[in-house]
């Protein structure tokens, strides 16, 4: 049994990644590596020093973690809240989120998953989908070409693994698109996912306007920035990639 998880954070009291008061356990690694990450830090598979000579991640065994999550069990309890697994990508680790997502199961706690979608399918499957309550897919790019540009990955494996837990989840499935300007918030983009989902019956899609922050702390990794964009959307800009995606429907 895989006893330890590379994580590069722990978030108590979370109110934004999933329904009620939520601790997010940030695993340390993700097989993309899109040029807009919002966690760069989560990027890497293995431990890094910033600029201030700061480890970022560390190693957290199975007992240590499930102790700190378990702490705010009245609270998940008390809102509908629970736990939600985030990065990274924690299906880089499945064999620790495995044993993870069991024991909160056993203890009755609502789990949930962030994931880009690239994992093998079977051993997700067998190893975390049993265990999971709600599952939170990002759809970035639906032509393959501009994945690969822009996060250094095909999106082959990630359109057919949506495509099969949309069938075979017993579970919510909701897809997520991140408005990334002048990349993910294309009229062609949004209108070709929106086309796919609604080949699955899928009319509604969670829309997550950009967030810059994510450039200082690729700086503070001593890292610099393939794509610049400082400002955060304007409520036009929101408006105008809802009616991309609707505009499909």
């Amino acid at each position: 049994m895989t006893q330890q998880a590379l994580v590069f954070d722990i978030k108590r009291g979370s109110s934004e990644d999933g329904p009620g008061i939520r601790t997010t356990v940030f695993f340390k690694g993700c097989p993309l590596a899109c040029v807009w990450c919002q966690n760069p830090e989560g990027i890497s598979r293995e431990q890094e020093i910033d600029l201030n000579g700061n480890e970022v991640g560390f190693w957290i065994t199975l007992k240590e973690l499930l102790y700190r999550v378990r702490q705010d069990k009245p609270f998940y309890d008390s809102s509908g809240g629970g736990i939600t697994l985030s990065g990274g990508e924690p299906t880089l680790q499945l064999a620790f989120i495995h044993h993870f997502l069991k024991a909160l199961k056993a203890d009755g706690i609502h789990t949930a998953i962030e994931t880009c979608g690239r994992f093998k399918y079977e051993r997700f499957k067998e190893e975390a989908l049993p265990y999971l309550d709600l599952i939170y897919y990002d759809l970035k790019l639906f032509d393959d070409f501009q994945s690969r540009r822009y996060t250094e990955s095909s999106n082959k494996t990630v359109l057919e693994n949506f495509s099969r837990l949309i069938t075979e989840a017993k579970v919510p499935v909701i897809p997520r698109i991140p408005l990334i300007p002048g990349i993910t918030d294309t009229e062609q983009n949004l209108s070709s996912i929106a086309d796919f989902l609604r080949t699955h019956g899928i009319d509604d899609c969670s829309l997550m306007p950009y967030n810059p922050l994510w450039q200082d702390k690729l700086k503070q990794l001593g890292k610099t920035a393939a794509y610049h964009h400082n400002h955060f959307l304007s409520p036009e800009e929101e408006k105008s990639s809802i009616k991309h995606f609707q505009k499909a429907q």
